[in-house]
């Protein structure tokens, strides 16, 4: 077999890159030295949990534990994919801040059981995710509970791995180790491994703001609240040990938030506990009045794919006030001020070529094929809209002769389906929008952040109009630009 070929998943879990975060926008501006990220998001399961699932499986061997034993697993879910990707069957128990994004993939990876468990729980009652678990793990036999937090595992050996790259990949040069706090684990045994051979290097310890780690106090838990994953606890979790961290800093989720999408549009595909962490490492390079030969490192420990639904949406991060002042500058000069209040009308789009529902398949294609059309509105009954038809698939349909020329188009056209869609129907329809010469360019913009072409109706939906596509759009802003 070729050396490149790697036999076992588990088998390319670490050797992450090292890289320097100095071409992402508000990383290193005024700051004297340099801020490396170690990409622990590159590893296969997408966070640095890959790590402690791959040691707590050999664990688990070692204890004679077989791999179709159960597993119950807390935490905010990096672990439990991990784990599961190992091949490993298990029950999910997820804080409510957990995103969808990561059920979604759990259930892809086989996990049908997901216990939403209560942010901010203490230690001790009944509603943490360590007496959840035990109840579960009582009442099936054979099953193990894995919670990081309690220190049931040996982790030494797999954070030991990850500082010795970190020292590999920098020479032996490197004067702070910047990571957020969650369990304690990756603190406590990097911050070991670490001084072991560079007695001089800080720890910095990452948490939100409202976290309650570095303060070392308990009060009411349900009274701090945050959005960031992954980082932060309501109380100190008893995995970290003390004089483990250096220095702690709080950081805002608004921050956390605008950073992590500036590490995105900068090419580094980190989540918001990373954007913290990098935040973070920029707030303690500034204190720190670092020489130009200083370096800082930074643990990316998951990835931005894992929150669609919520650093990755506009409209979310507006909502939640999430983008700093420069970011909602920029998305408003990009959503709306480009178009100036314009509407479709404004396009100046020609008239709309239709076909009939009862017109043939190769009158529609031809049709389409002398005016250059991709596509073409469908109308039925008193010419009102019901669907469209695109030339590829014609073409194909009949080359293929699944259609015959002389086929009714509405045979094989796509429908708008104007009511709610039906999950269990078994006919395919195409959600109706209703888009008119009135509505405005900047919701006709995010219209095609979605879809490939829009027909224009009159308000009652019985005409179509025009038929406008994104470079419509392009076209329209080019000779905006041109006689501005």
């Amino acid at each position: 077999m070729s050396k490149l070929c790697i036999t076992t998943i588990s088998d390319t879990v670490g050797r992450t890159p090292l890289v320097s975060l100095s071409g992402v926008d508000g990383v290193s501006h005024g700051v004297a030295g340099e801020i490396l990220g170690k990409l622990e998001y590159m590893n296969p399961g997408s966070s640095i949990k890959d790590r402690v699932a791959k040691h707590i499986v050999a664990q688990l061997s070692a204890k004679g534990i077989s791999k179709s034993a159960p597993l119950v697993v807390a935490g905010p879910g990096n672990l439990a994919i991990s784990l599961a990707m190992l091949g490993r069957s298990l029950t999910c128990l997820l804080p409510e801040r957990t995103t969808t994004d990561r059920v979604r993939l759990l259930k892809s990876l086989g996990v049908t059981d997901i216990v939403r468990t209560l942010d901010g729980a203490l230690p001790g009652s009944p509603e943490h995710a360590c007496e959840i678990g035990r109840r579960i793990v009582k009442h099936r036999a054979g099953s193990v509970y894995i919670d990081e937090e309690l220190g049931d595992w040996d982790l030494s050996a797999c954070y030991d791995e990850l500082a010795a790259e970190l020292i590999e990949q920098t020479d032996g040069t490197l004067d702070a180790l910047v990571l957020g706090v969650d369990t304690g684990n990756a603190a406590t045994h990097l911050s070991r491994a670490l001084k072991a051979k560079l007695p001089n290097i800080q720890i910095i310890g990452v948490e939100p703001t409202n976290s309650a780690i570095g303060e070392q106090t308990v009060d009411n838990p349900l009274a701090r609240r945050w959005l960031c994953e992954d980082i932060g606890r309501a109380y100190a979790p008893r995995a970290l040990l003390p004089g483990s961290i250096d220095m702690w800093i709080q950081v805002s989720d608004r921050v956390a938030y605008s950073m992590a999408r500036r590490l995105v549009q900068g090419g580094v595909f980190a989540g918001p506990s990373s954007g913290a962490s990098v935040a973070a490492a920029r707030m303690y390079a500034v204190s720190a009045c670092l020489q130009p030969s200083s370096r800082v490192a930074v643990i990316l420990g998951d990835t931005a794919r894992n929150y669609t639904d919520t650093l990755l949406s506009d409209d979310w991060m507006l909502a939640h006030d999430l983008l700093d002042a420069r970011m909602v500058a920029d998305l408003q000069r990009t959503q709306i001020e480009q178009y100036r209040a314009a509407s479709i009308e404004d396009l100046q789009l020609p008239a709309a070529v239709t076909v009939s529902e009862n017109d043939s398949m190769h009158y529609a294609v031809a049709l389409m094929a002398e005016h250059d059309f991709s596509q073409v509105p469908v109308t039925g009954p008193s010419r009102r809209l019901i669907g469209y038809l695109t030339l590829s698939a014609a073409q194909t349909l009949l080359d293929n002769h699944v259609a015959l020329p002389t086929d009714p188009v509405r045979k094989f056209m796509l429908r708008f389906n104007p009511a709610p869609r039906n999950v269990g129907s078994a006919n395919i329809r195409k959600e109706y929008w209703l888009i008119t010469p009135e509505t405005p360019l900047s919701e006709l913009s995010r219209f095609f952040e979605s879809h490939s072409v829009a027909f224009v109706t009159d308000a009652s939906r019985k005409f179509c109009l025009g038929i406008a596509t994104k470079q419509d759009l392009i076209s329209f802003l080019a000779r905006r630009h041109t006689f501005r």
